[in-house]
């Protein structure tokens, strides 16, 4: 009769010390690979306008930011990815409260050349008024000082889903300024493209998208992820 109770209160032990090793070997397997004193980050990624993707990181978890070729405007919820060749214009900004991206190309063949330009604008849309107002109250054909009088003078481009109410407001000596304007809830986005050395700025059948600077602006705007900020 001994020898069964010592074979039950031995088999009470293994038991216990099979227990206490599983919880001892097992269970970091199903633990998390956090390191002590940091924080265990959601495992979401947030896709980048070229196609990559970022994590979260740091304390707050964040996203990290996008690397170039994609630019991120915060404060405007605005994304994209930069043509090829065009690079950040650090002498434009802090001269206009609306804008908010400048970007410039340097000029293949002559050095004394003005660069090409993408510029980015934002203008918020006032109580009472709406986007077709803020669109014609801020263009200018710049040859003649005119404002246009109605949206049939913009021609509506669909790129990558997005409508964008495109107007020429510059062929002159050469060089051809075109604005796409992108309307949202409160704001109005303006991308401009600035193209010079345009050898066959005066002939009338001159297809402007075609232009270099023109079409790499299109191209941008396909990229465009836009979440306007409070909504």
């Amino acid at each position: 009769m001994k020898q069964l109770f010592a074979f039950v209160i031995l088999l009470v032990i293994i038991g216990i010390a099979g227990f206490a090793y599983r919880a001892t070997v097992e269970a970091p397997s199903h633990a998390t690979n956090t390191a002590p004193g940091t924080t265990a980050c959601p495992t979401d990624a947030k896709v980048c306008p070229d196609g990559t993707s970022v994590a979260r990181s740091g304390t707050s978890c964040q996203f990290a930011a996008c690397t170039l070729p994609n630019i991120e405007i915060p404060e405007a919820g605005l994304s994209f990815v930069l043509p090829q060749a065009f690079t950040t214009d650090e002498n434009a900004y802090g001269a206009e409260p609306t804008l908010i991206g400048a970007f410039q190309k340097s000029p293949i063949v002559s050095t004394t050349s003005v660069p090409d330009s993408i510029i980015v604008r934002r203008y918020p849309i006032p109580t009472g008024r709406d986007a077709n107002a803020v669109m014609l109250s801020q263009t200018t054909y710049e040859s003649s000082g005119i404002q246009p009088k109605a949206m049939t003078e913009f021609k509506p481009v669909i790129i990558n889903g997005k409508t964008y109410q495109m107007i020429v407001v510059e062929r002159f000596e050469a060089m051809v300024h075109v604005e796409y304007y992108l309307p949202r809830q409160n704001d109005v986005l303006r991308f401009e493209g600035i193209q010079h050395d345009v050898k066959n700025w005066t002939d009338p059948a001159l297809n402007v998208r075609s232009l270099s600077t023109i079409a790499a602006l299109e191209t941008m705007l396909g990229t465009v992820q836009s979440n306007e900020p409070g909504n």
